[in-house]
């Protein structure tokens, strides 16, 4: 990248017989420097999988709130997990067969889902079984009893409150 250099001559008229200042001596110019551009945030992640369709889970207790949103394309994967103690970005692989099965790491963290393809009842309300079905991904996790349901963008919500203990779409 070059940088265009701009030199302003200024010339004063003055009706002391005091000497002007000396002049600064001319200011060395800087050698233009072709430095490729800063890597995007994502620069680990392909860009098939970056600009993926997201699937989001959300989930919500009076205590903890995560949103996970997941992205994969061919065989590889991302995971992030945004809390309020900082975001987690997990990097792998995808294999998509009988269901998605997600092998991903955030530095030494693995994370390992199992993900079958689902229609759900899921709407605005809580546990809303008279809503549409929607396409969803039941991702099983070990750490929790009920799976973690992904859902096309906005995504998915897992409540446990005193006014909903169960699935209802985000926005709420």
């Amino acid at each position: 990248m070059r940088v265009p250099m701009l030199f302003v001559v200024a010339i004063g008229c003055s009706s002391s017989n005091t000497p002007a200042p000396a002049a600064p001596p001319p200011a060395t110019p800087v050698a233009a420097v072709d430095a490729a551009p800063p890597a995007p945030p994502d620069a680990d992640v392909p860009e098939a999988v970056a600009s993926a369709p997201a699937w989001v889970f959300r989930y919500s207790a009076p205590n903890r709130v995560e949103t996970w949103t997941l992205r994969h394309a061919g065989d590889k994967a991302l995971v992030v997990v945004e809390a309020a103690n900082g975001t987690a970005r997990y990097i792998g692989s995808a294999a998509d067969g009988a269901s998605l099965k997600l092998d991903v790491l955030a530095g030494s963290n693995k994370l390992v889902l199992d993900c079958k393809r689902a229609q759900r009842a899921i709407g605005t309300k809580c546990n809303d079984t008279k809503a549409k079905k929607l396409d969803v991904l039941d991702c099983f996790h070990p750490d929790f009893k009920e799976p973690m349901t992904f859902g096309p963008a906005p995504g998915i919500e897992f409540v446990t409150s005193d006014s909903c203990n169960g699935y209802r779409l985000i926005g709420n």
